[in-house]
């Protein structure tokens, strides 16, 4: 814990150079096998899976403050415009690359323009973590992960053994395996958020559909190097109450809420800059499970349209200087801007195929 607090102190602003994106070991490798190996990806998320690392752990669903929800978080209304198709949940297992102990998580993604029609983005922390001296979130990679456009979690029933996969009540869009993967070059060299751009975007095909997902989702339009300090968006479906700032017991009993992973929710404010880790930050009451969430500006709440500007990345609590426990509970959204790095990251992504070749 020392270490990794000496470490912010010495982090240095993240470099603005022209460098290339970094790929990761491919999840389903292209070659023979390809489409096989896809579906079973696809096929190892049972229901009792989904719903295990999907949902909450206190066998309760949301609940809003006492007044409703607000800016600081809101669900969003189903099946309204584009937003509700785009944006989705990424069911992952993980391996620690020094035990080899297995475990899963969920995270948030979108769907976003590009020449092949089949980028997701999301936060480079949802596939490669490795943070100082392995203290806090170790020393993990993504060895399985599965993107769900548009997830209804309402109709995935808790405590389930079912080894059925889930149907068009709760994948609208399908279930698309992620095939390849690539994180900024910052990222790369520093997978522990001290010198920021924590944004991924992967490559995802669906066994069962051949059409690219931007055929079937539509895709948000994508912004790099945009205005800052604007009114803004973050989009995710927050889970783990556990590091929930806005939990009951942490604050005032007015804001007090709770979140169960199953619904697309949304935070509304207007972001300030961070210069040293060149992010947005805004106020906002979401938890983890949003990580990797889009952030948009100029969004038109009639058609769920708008420019995917950054990525949720982490928390931010002002009044914790060098306290590491702003950075996982908050109050404060913080979000990496996409900048060159994004785009190189993006750029690479889209010029490659989902199969490899």
């Amino acid at each position: 814990m020392l270490a990794l607090v000496a470490a912010l102190l010495t982090a240095a602003p993240p470099a603005q150079a022209d460098v290339p994106a970094f790929e990761l070991l491919p999840l389903v490798p292209a070659g023979a096998g390809h489409q096989q190996k896809l579906k079973s990806e696809v096929e190892y998320w049972t229901l009792a899976k989904m719903a295990s690392t999907g949902l909450n752990n206190e066998q309760q669903d949301a609940t809003p403050p006492p007044g409703g929800w607000d800016d600081l978080s809101r669900p969003w209304p189903r099946e309204q415009g584009l937003i509700s198709r785009t944006a989705g949940k990424f069911f992952i297992e993980n391996k620690d690359v020094q035990t080899g102990a297995v475990s899963r998580t969920a995270c948030s993604g979108n769907v976003v323009t590009s020449a092949n029609q089949s980028v997701v983005v999301t936060a480079a922390h949802c596939l490669r973590v490795h943070t100082p001296v392995n203290v806090g979130f170790g020393n993990t990679m993504v060895t399985n992960m599965v993107f769900v456009p548009g997830f209804n979690g309402a109709n995935l029933p808790r405590n389930t053994t079912s080894t059925d996969l889930p149907g068009k009540d709760i994948a609208p869009y399908g279930v698309w395996g992620v095939t390849r993967e690539w994180i900024t070059s910052t990222w790369s060299r520093s997978a522990d958020w001290l010198l920021g751009h924590d944004m991924a975007a992967v490559l995802v095909a669906n066994p069962g559909d051949p059409r690219p997902i931007g055929q079937v989702t539509g895709a948000q339009q994508i912004g790099f190097d945009q205005p800052r300090n604007q009114n803004t968006y973050v989009f995710g479906y927050p889970t783990i109450n556990e590091r929930n700032y806005y939990r009951p017991g942490k604050v005032r009993r007015e804001l007090q809420r709770t979140f169960d992973g199953r619904s697309l929710m949304t935070a509304r404010a207007i972001t300030r800059s961070d210069p040293v880790y060149y992010s947005d930050v805004m106020p906002g009451a979401l938890s983890p499970g949003t990580s990797g969430g889009p952030v948009l500006q100029n969004l038109d709440p009639a058609t769920g349209a708008g420019v995917q500007t950054g990525v949720f990345s982490r928390y931010d609590d002002p009044g914790q200087i060098i306290g590491l426990l702003g950075w996982v509970e908050g109050p404060n959204l913080s979000s990496t801007h996409l900048g060159d790095e994004e785009r190189a990251v993006h750029d690479a992504a889209q010029a490659e195929s989902p199969a490899g070749g």
